[in-house]
């Protein structure tokens, strides 16, 4: 009797394969789908001059499925595409490279973990209620890089896994830049195509944030106490042993103590970031800016610990290297969108998606514009982006079906951002999965019962809105 082969497991691609195998569909979309455009007309805001799309001015233009050229070059274009966000993931990641290589993550994760004692579980509510406060004022939820190389070895140490640690530093900005009270790209902007005050209703969005951040604290605070009473539960306990090994070999054996220059460091990092962001609250800094800093931050901290200038320079080459995938992938993600520029086919879609609400009943087409704006950021990922896409057309469309701007606008934002750490093309949540080793599929596995549960709270929240007119002018 021959012997049965043990079945293969299924193993996620590489995400590259998962990139690639979407900018192929979309490139095949392009010679399906009709092109099409808006007229467009340039606008000065509060937030700088913006290109929105002029309301029921669609048309059909010729045909102009991407040749192999195009998708050659959609790679490299979408590099440059997402080139604040490629030089934020280096930025970022080197400033804490720095940080990490003086030894100050260590000694700081140390002291925490001992200072927590058996009251560790705390840790999680605590960072994710300051961490969602800070996005629901500046946004950035791109500062998850900055996050996660601090956090992914005090959860180890506390006894939980990466995905404990990858929930904190995704969903704690996240939510608040999702359900955020003064959002530029996404409320300030929407609220201002709509002509409505500046973050006006940000009374009922405040309410709204804190049930959903109760919410996701919750939840992950249930699996990182299951993951920690039974590692085997763990979704990504596979990785985790490689990012363990990887973190030992960086840690130094035995005992830690600090050197009095350490010390100095460490409280200067503790003066340097709430300055810094209270800099990108006050001056609403852009991803250069932001950037900037933090590597100011990182060369600041490596001198007073007693760094020299080459053994800074090597550090600083060395945490470069750690983050070029990271940084590569949010170029990757954002070929996606180029390939269905140049197929022109962004615009049909803007236009299919007004079609459908126009056939929507009116006590559900701000449900309708919610769940649309989620499948929507799959295609055109970011706040600004989309919301200078589709709000010019969602605006005088709500008036005609007598929905209340404001809930237009609170749906658009929603909706719009739940899925940024959900679709692959989102490049600084692609390039936080690659910084915790981290598996696509695994990290869907874990976000997904949420996201729903957040939609339909959502949704809820939007039917309120509009049956009650809660919110309309606070």
């Amino acid at each position: 009797m021959s012997e049965l082969k043990p079945r293969k497991s299924f193993k996620m691609p590489d995400i590259y394969i998962v990139l690639a195998v979407f900018i192929l569909v979309m490139a095949a979309l392009t010679y399906i789908i009709p092109a099409g455009m808006y007229e467009r007309e340039t606008v000065e805001t509060a937030h700088g001059v913006k290109e929105f799309v002029v309301a029921d001015s669609y048309h059909r233009v010729e045909q102009s499925p991407v040749s192999f050229m195009d998708l050659v070059t959609a790679v490299p274009d979408g590099l440059k595409r997402a080139a604040s966000i490629v030089f934020l993931t280096f930025m970022v990641g080197g400033g804490m490279g720095l940080i990490k290589r003086a030894g100050l993550i260590d000694l700081g994760v140390h002291k925490l973990a001992d200072g927590v004692g058996d009251k560790a579980i705390m840790i999680i509510p605590i960072l994710m209620l300051l961490f969602s406060t800070l996005g629901a004022f500046i946004g950035v939820p791109e500062l998850s890089l900055a996050y996660l190389p601090i956090l992914l070895p005090l959860f180890y140490r506390l006894g939980y896994d990466g995905m404990t640690a990858m929930a904190v530093s995704l969903l704690g900005p996240c939510m608040g830049f999702t359900y955020g009270l003064t959002i530029p790209g996404s409320v300030g902007v929407g609220q201002q195509i709509a002509q409505l005050e500046m973050f006006s209703g940000s009374g009922f969005r405040a309410l709204v944030l804190l049930i959903v951040v109760v919410v996701a604290v919750i939840y992950t605070m249930r699996y990182a106490m299951k993951v920690k009473a039974n590692p085997h539960l763990s979704l990504s306990r596979d990785s985790d042993s490689v990012m363990r090994q990887k973190l030992a070999e960086m840690e130094p054996e035995g005992e830690i103590n600090a050197t009095r220059r350490q010390v100095l460091a460490g409280y200067a990092c503790f003066i340097m970031f709430p300055v810094a962001i209270a800099a990108i609250l006050i001056n609403n800094l852009g991803f250069e800016a932001i950037g900037g800093l933090f590597l100011f931050i990182g060369l600041a901290a490596a001198a007073i610990a007693g760094k020299g200038p080459q053994q800074i320079c090597d550090d600083l080459n060395a945490s470069m290297r750690d983050m070029m995938v990271a940084a590569l992938l949010c170029g990757v993600a954002s070929a996606i969108a180029v390939v269905m520029d140049r197929g022109v086919i962004t615009d049909t879609l803007v236009y299919y998606l007004e079609y459908v609400l126009r056939n929507t009943p009116p006590s559900l087409s701000a449900v309708g514009v919610f769940w649309t704006q989620s499948l929507f950021n799959f295609l055109v990922p970011g706040a600004t982006a989309l919301t200078v896409l589709t709000m010019p057309v969602l605006s005088p469309l709500a008036s005609l079906l007598d929905i209340p701007q404001q809930v237009i606008v609170s749906a658009n934002a929603w909706g719009g951002q739940l899925t940024d750490i959900f679709f692959p093309t989102s490049g600084f949540f692609v390039a936080t999965l690659v910084l915790a080793k981290v598996e696509y599929a695994k990290w869907i596995r874990f976000y997904f019962p949420l996201m729903m549960v957040l939609g339909v709270i959502s949704s809820i929240a939007l039917v309120v809105q509009q049956s009650l007119g809660i919110g309309l002018g606070l």
